[in-house]
């Protein structure tokens, strides 16, 4: 499957709500909190959203099948959080390309360090993490939950 990896701005607010909402609810179902609280949120709070945090899309054609989202958590990390697929478009390598085009982000950001957390039984995303160079890692002062591992980058 050929796409193209971009990042999203405020103009893409609708797409992006379209395909966060899909991913929440493939993800964790219409009835999660989360879920609940997006499916409220106003034009405005779409494009805040895509302001102050990077979203990167998958595109087939004209037609969202991945995403990721980064924030910058300190001037030296960046967090990515939600990768997500489409199912038709599991695995066909996208979601690599999704996180390295987050990384490749983070190093124009002059960060030092990208971090995430991956559910522990997610293999699929592990691997695709460990590809890239992530590694797990304790994070300070925290305790992880059971379900989830903390990944993280060194781009310095």
């Amino acid at each position: 499957m050929t796409a193209r990896i971009t990042r999203l701005t405020e103009s893409d607010w609708r797409a992006f709500a379209v395909i966060r909402l899909r991913a929440l609810a493939d993800s964790l179902g219409e009835r999660d909190p989360q879920y609940q609280k997006e499916i409220a949120f106003t034009a405005a709070q779409w494009r805040r959203r895509l302001r102050d945090h990077a979203q990167f899309a998958a595109l087939t054609g004209d037609r969202v099948v991945g995403l990721i989202a980064a924030q910058q958590e300190s001037p030296d990390s960046i967090y990515l959080y939600s990768l997500w697929l489409d199912p038709i478009a599991r695995g066909q390598g996208l979601a690599r390309s999704l996180v390295a085009a987050a990384v490749d982000w983070a190093r124009d950001q002059r960060v030092r360090t990208v971090r995430l957390r991956v559910a522990t039984d997610n293999s699929a995303a592990r691997a695709v993490y460990e590809s890239l160079g992530f590694a797990e890692a304790a994070v300070a002062g925290t305790v992880e939950p059971r379900d989830e591992v903390a990944m993280s980058l060194s781009v310095s």
